[in-house]
């Protein structure tokens, strides 16, 4: 409708009623002078029952009459019907995937390679300054992706309701796994949820695009994105997710507060601050691995507990370090390329690997107050 167009936000859509919600907190934003167009991709699996089917078609009215009074040359909404998506189990990944192919496309056609892809959910409500602070944010600090604050809004809940309890805990895990992952020194500490983020079509297409996963999907996709150039967290606008339970995806807020309730324990538990402090003095050896001769690094590698050294060995460690190091000429490009190896993919998968056998699962909220007095 527009060749002026800097925004697209993708959202899929699956079996929710109330997805106007969502589309209408996007229509009573601040407007700029740039174009924004609104991709909703209602989709269906073959697995889908007929009642989600006969909601997504009520959905789909819903937004093609809104679309048909509401939309202008600058700001308009697309919704997508999309039947029949193969699949064992459903998820956001395949329908946010056609979304974002689609509005990459149409960047490309448009030759606007800086043109900005947005992720939302389609519960989620955003802040009245979502799309001026992401354009602003993008084009004044030459941006190549961004994850965007993010709140669950639970105060109208009483606070002894299961579910504002659930939320609040899981939310603080959230918080503090990317505080600790900011603590230990990994360049890459942002959040990765699939309704709070973007990037620009360039960087969408360098990578390959989206993912098909049913779930993580967001996490998949962002850590290929974060490494490709300027990345930043805003801060200075919201998206408001909704809290409830959900069974649309195997794992995320949705399901870990239904599995919270489910098993009756309101308190969520995660890894412990001692074993994100041992990664930390580990990840502060990087630059030295690049200057040490191979005797020095197995010096090293000896002096580390011995549920690290056995999980370094598993994964090839020596012979890893040695190939970063003979394809690297100085100590910039070798902490990126360390860190392309080890990614946050390998740190959950070390955590895992140490917790419980040699550290106990804790209280989240015990080892955010201790992280936050280290910090």
């Amino acid at each position: 409708m527009t060749s002026t167009l800097a925004i697209r936000i993708v959202i899929p859509c699956y079996n929710e009623p109330d997805v106007m919600n969502t589309i209408r907190s996007l229509f009573n934003c601040k407007k700029g002078h740039f174009g924004v167009e609104i991709i909703v991709v209602v989709n269906s699996y073959l697995i889908s029952p007929n009642p989600v089917r006969e909601i997504n078609q009520q959905s789909y009215q819903q937004l093609v009459d809104f679309a048909e009074i509401h939309n202008s040359p600058e700001f308009y909404l697309s919704p997508l019907y999309i039947e029949d998506i193969p699949g064992h189990q459903t998820g956001a990944g395949f329908p946010r995937k056609i979304g974002m192919d689609k509005a990459v496309a149409q960047f490309k056609e448009e030759e606007n390679p800086q043109g900005i892809i947005v992720s939302l959910d389609a519960d989620s409500t955003v802040e009245e300054n979502y799309l001026t602070e992401i354009y602003h944010c993008f084009k004044k600090c030459k941006l190549k992706s961004a994850t965007i604050e993010f709140h669950h809004p639970v105060e109208h809940l009483s606070e002894d309701d299961e579910i504002r309890q659930a939320t609040e805990a899981y939310e603080e895990y959230l918080r503090y796994y990317r505080l600790a992952l900011e603590y230990i020194g990994y360049p890459y500490a942002y959040y990765t949820i699939g309704s709070a983020f973007a990037v620009t079509a360039n960087v969408y297409s360098q990578v390959g695009g989206m993912g098909k996963q049913q779930a993580g999907e967001d996490f998949y996709f962002l850590q290929k994105v974060f490494p490709l150039g300027k990345t930043q967290f805003i801060d200075t606008t919201c998206v408001y997710p909704a809290a409830r339970l959900s069974d649309r995806v195997p794992f995320g807020t949705g399901p870990a507060i239904a599995k919270m309730i489910e098993e009756k324990n309101l308190k969520r538990y995660s890894y412990q601050v001692a074993a994100f402090t041992e990664l930390r003095l580990f990840f502060q050896k990087v630059d030295l691995f690049f200057d040490f001769s191979p005797k020095e690094i197995e010096n090293e590698l000896r002096a580390l507990p011995v549920y690290m050294q056995s999980f370094l060995e598993e994964d090839d460690f020596v012979e890893k370090l040695r190939e970063i190091r003979q394809h690297t000429a100085n100590k910039i490009n070798f902490r990126k390329r360390f860190f392309q190896y080890f990614t946050a993919f390998k740190i959950l998968k070390y955590l895992n690997y140490i917790h419980p056998k040699y550290f106990a699962l804790a209280e989240v909220h015990e080892q955010l107050l201790e992280l936050r007095i280290k910090k």
